[in-house]
């Protein structure tokens, strides 16, 4: 375990890597951690700043400056300020001088130089030689090198009593079949399982857990980017998320420094849950948007039903990633249409900030807008529940008004061919969830064997929802007309959550929420629409979760993502009545 964790650590960065775990590791030696890495301020040499007892028992300041992988001759002194000498002479003529709080002016001071491997022979002379120059009676050096790192990650965040040892072999595994995703979310799933079949009684051992975590999932991705693989710490950061929400969601609510601790740790593994996105996406996926079949040829497999799966799930993901955009954006209980006046209802000082992140989210739309319109598989679902990832695009989308005419384009795409396929025996949406059923199928071209996989539906209702709310009557008719004449058998409906969600939602748990079923879909009518939100708007259970109390709807999204649940109409109730077509739009598919 111990050679897992060193090699993890000799593989973080520098930046938003080894200084992001580092303070969660100090706190759970008992440090109190009163400074924390930051971007855009001077910081005199110190990543880390924390109070606590050292390995000799002594109450000291520690003053941490952060390197990655093995100190050599280029980390050591060059004349790049990122080099270690420069920033220990400015902890020495700057920081200890004048940044050290009142409260901890009497203490002692340790200078910790801190890098994730070990340190190159051809420096350790001039280290050496340093250290003993500047050693007063007041000021130490300590090295807080991998080994000594890896060893207080054993004994702190990762001891006994939270990861005993058959818990550490899932995570040994999973590691090592990171190349693997299936097998490698297996055992991480069973760890997280593991982790919280008895959660803590006090917050302290609560936030314990969450840190745990939050590690473990770090070691995983670290290990499979070096394997240039991160399909599997992707989905185990959606499951690490809900799983550290569920957690901690009655500490985060709470005043004081638990709140602020949680909201730490919480903010953490949103943080490494994009990085992991940035490192599969910005490198991988986003480059291929607007070349035409580039990402179904990149699937590498002859099979249409691998194209179709990863495909649709690849959409999924890229507009839940937009959507966590907004979310930074709005302050709305749920996503709502990006307006100038809803920017500029953000403090001035985040202008910049704010029209950087409209501009990404911009971005990240044409991205998805290039990605449908280049893999045609994307207007012809195999899956009935594919409708989630098919509702999370839609509503990146409504964000931004110049893309609704994509939704109407989108949409018309989806239901034609749905239908079209329907009618010829072909490759029509399908209830069932099995992949060998899929492969094969349609297995039959008989009606009954039709009846039988289109019993129920939340794509057609979903599909109208949207014509209905832009005004597509045409779309609207088209589905009317089908279910009329092909699916009288066929309940469409939807998912909504119940007085039993808040406990279930986030693990995966199946017992909870509620079907609403015989949605309407008329010709010449908004029937679907109003009597969605009409049950929307009596059902209470949704505002009472507390994602949506304490405003991180993405989470409930995350959610329905990862479980596979339909997303609940309750999140469009400000963006549907907001996107009704009123003139033509510029992006189109």
């Amino acid at each position: 375990m111990k050679l897992v964790i060193r090699e993890y650590l000799a593989s973080l960065r520098e930046r938003g890597e080894l200084d992001a775990v580092l303070p969660d590791l100090l706190t759970e030696l008992g440090f109190t951690v009163y400074s924390r890495p930051g971007r855009g301020t001077r910081q005199y040499g110190v990543d880390i700043a924390a109070v606590g007892r050292g390995r000799d028992g002594v109450r000291r300041v520690h003053l941490f400056s952060v390197k990655s992988g093995n100190l050599d001759r280029t980390d050591w002194n060059t004349t790049s300020p990122q080099s270690l000498r420069p920033s220990l002479d400015e902890i020495l003529d700057v920081y200890v001088a004048s940044r050290i709080p009142p409260e901890h002016a009497d203490l002692p001071i340790a200078i910790c130089l801190c890098f994730g491997g070990g340190v190159d022979e051809q420096v350790r002379a001039e280290v050496t030689g340093y250290i003993v120059r500047n050693t007063t009676e007041k000021i130490s050096f300590e090295e807080w090198s991998g080994d000594i790192l890896a060893q207080l990650i054993l004994d702190g965040l990762l001891r006994e009593e939270l990861l005993p040892t058959p818990l550490r072999g899932h995570l040994r595994k999973a590691v090592a079949m990171v190349e693997e995703p299936d097998i490698a979310m297996d055992h991480f799933e069973r760890l997280l399982r593991a982790l919280i079949a008895i959660p803590g009684d006090r917050p302290a051992a609560r936030l314990s857990q969450a840190r745990l975590i939050n590690i473990c999932l770090w070691i995983m991705f670290v290990w499979a980017r070096e394997a240039d693989n991160v399909e599997a710490p992707y989905r185990a950061s959606e499951r690490a998320l809900l799983v550290v929400w569920h957690l901690l969601r009655l500490d985060v609510v709470r005043t004081g420094r638990i709140a602020e601790h949680a909201s730490f740790i919480l903010n953490e593994l949103i943080e490494l849950h994009f990085a992991i996105w940035g490192e599969l996406f910005a490198k991988k996926i986003l480059p291929l948007a607007d070349t035409r079949h580039a990402l179904s040829t990149a699937v590498n497999s002859h099979a249409s039903i691998d194209i179709n799966i990863k495909l649709f799930e690849l959409v999924g993901r890229l507009a839940l990633r937009g959507l966590w955009m907004v979310w930074q954006l709005s302050p709305s209980p749920q996503p709502v249409v990006l307006t100038d006046a809803i920017l500029a209802a953000h403090p001035s000082a985040l202008a910049e900030i704010n029209e950087t992140l409209v501009e990404r989210i911009d971005t990240l739309c044409n991205q998805l807008v290039g990605i449908v319109s280049n893999n045609h598989a994307l207007l012809s679902p195999i899956g009935d529940w594919q409708a989630i990832d098919i509702a999370l695009a839609f509503t990146f989308l409504a964000t931004r008004e110049r893309f609704h005419g994509a939704i109407d384009q989108w949409l018309g795409g989806l239901t034609s061919r749905s239908i079209f396929a329907y009618k010829t025996h072909g490759a029509y949406p399908t209830i069932s969830r099995s992949y060998w059923n899929l492969v094969k199928h349609p297995a039959e071209h008989s009606d009954e064997y039709r009846r039988q996989s289109t019993e129920a539906s939340i794509l057609y209702p979903m599909l109208a929802l949207w014509a209905a709310a832009r005004g597509n009557q045409r779309v609207v008719d088209e589905i009317a007309d089908f279910k009329t004449e092909e699916l009288g058998d066929c309940t469409f409906q939807t998912w909504l959550p119940d007085e039993d969600s808040e406990a279930n939602l986030y693990l995966g748990n199946v017992d909870h929420g509620a079907a609403l079923t015989g949605i309407p879909v008329t010709q010449g009518t908004r029937a679907t629409l109003d009597f969605v939100f009409e049950e929307v708007n009596s059902n209470g259970h949704y505002d009472a979760l507390s994602v949506i109390e304490f405003g991180h709807w993405p989470i409930l999204l995350t959610a329905c993502r990862s479980h596979r649940l339909p997303v609940p109409a309750h999140v469009w109730r400000d963006l549907l009545p907001a996107i009704e077509r009123t003139a033509p739009t510029s992006a189109d598919l």
